[in-house]
């Protein structure tokens, strides 16, 4: 993601110091080679991904020699032998297949670049391994109501409306004792009928009651929570590349005046998608929240929906006539009369796989970023960040408790 990055700028400056001419765009000397865009060449990604900063002088003249023009803003290079090369989302050093490969439902191989490799990153040690994502037993079976311990790494983001009380107009998720997940828009550029952020609550499930259990059919008492956490907001950080206007890189997180206490059933961090939990094997994700936007609540309770995955060929086919889809975003839903509104803004969309190892826990893919405003509207999915993409973003933000 860096490297691309950083070659985008040598790409540009290179062209500006040196003239092509049409004869020469889009053709390269070696007749093995063919000019295509950068994120389908596997030899020069894995080159600027391993190479180490500042780049060498020998780097930086292979880089020259093998640009051939831009494509959009990505630029061009001669990749040998590369013309139906796809790079899969893989969470070990890049691999690549010398044919096409299909994507389905459950995975977009776009032809981008992998996710960061953030598996020797140091702040991985502030994400608690251990106790991240555990899955839980339902207790509530039958249409989108949750069990009170069953996404016990849900958060409520209140804000200051000019009411007596804050209003919860976001969700978010747990990741570590101190940090919440969130989209973007719901820390910056907000609605002008709320004043500030006001403050973040864990360990909920109905916001009418102090005291949430599981009922049984006679509606007796199964199991009951201990009383939600509420903490107040030491600072929060969005994304820089973040605009209102694209619709992208809509991510943010939010540090919390307090640790938070994890001994309750009901409040425990969800896991993040990296090394091997950053592959995408499913075709179905489960989209959880309160259905609350920075506009306003909607739903008492913590519901839960399930939604097939989109792949992002048809997402863009869905939006074309109203933003760009890009490898960064997941989509889901898009079936008639299938509401997908119960995620909340910020909230995830989450499925269970291999993490850390080979222990099966439920990790976030994505956060919930935006959709059609009739829910449940066919062929058009929600739009959700996805994380895979950001966790070097999220860590390098991500400081000590203290």
């Amino acid at each position: 993601m860096k490297s691309i990055g950083l070659f985008v700028l040598i790409a540009i400056t290179i062209t500006n110091a040196r003239k092509v001419t049409f004869a020469e765009e889009h053709q390269c000397s070696d007749s093995r080679a063919t000019c295509i865009n950068i994120r389908n060449c596997a030899s020069i990604i894995n080159i600027l991904r391993d190479s180490p900063r500042p780049l060498s002088a020998q780097v930086l003249q292979m880089l020259r020699d093998t640009q051939c023009g831009f494509q959009g803003n990505d630029p061009m290079v001669c990749c040998v032998n590369q013309q139906q090369t796809l790079i899969q989302v893989q969470t070990q050093p890049t691999t690549s297949t010398t044919t096409t490969v299909k994507p389905t439902e459950a995975q977009e191989t776009d032809g981008v670049i992998p996710p960061p490799d953030v598996t020797n990153h140091p702040n991985l040690r502030l994400l608690d391994h251990q106790i991240c994502g555990p899955i839980t037993t339902p207790r509530v079976l039958g249409g989108n109501k949750t069990g009170v311990f069953e996404y016990p790494w849900m958060a409520l983001i209140a804000y200051d409306t000019g009411r007596s009380t804050p209003e919860f107009r976001c969700g978010g998720t747990i990741i570590s004792n101190r940090y919440i997940l969130t989209a973007a828009h719901c820390v910056t550029q907000l609605p002008p009928d709320i004043r500030s952020l006001a403050g973040v609550r864990v360990g909920d499930h109905d916001i009418n009651k102090e005291r949430d259990c599981d009922y049984d059919e006679n509606g007796l008492e199964i199991q009951c929570a201990e009383r939600y956490q509420d903490f107040a907001v030491e600072s929060f950080y969005f994304h820089p590349d973040y605009t209102r206007t694209k619709l992208q890189n809509d991510i943010a997180i939010i540090k919390l005046n307090d640790s938070i206490d994890f001994r309750p059933l009901s409040v425990k961090p969800i896991c993040l998608p990296f090394g091997s939990a950053a592959t995408i094997n499913q075709k179905k994700m489960i989209v959880t929240g309160w259905g609350a936007t920075e506009s306003g609540p909607r739903s008492q309770d913590l519901l839960q929906a399930k939604l097939p995955l989109m792949t992002n060929e048809q997402c863009k086919n869905a939006y074309k006539r109203s933003t760009q889809i890009w490898y960064k975003q997941l989509c889901a839903g898009g079936l008639r009369n299938v509401d997908s509104c119960f995620g909340d803004s910020g909230g995830p969309l989450q499925a269970l796989g291999k993490y850390n190892g080979n222990t099966i826990r439920t990790i976030q893919h994505g956060v919930v970023s935006y959709g059609v405003r009739e829910c449940g509207t066919g062929g058009i999915p929600g739009v959700y960040t996805r994380v895979a993409y950001y966790m070097d973003w999220i860590l390098d933000t991500m400081t000590d408790s203290d």
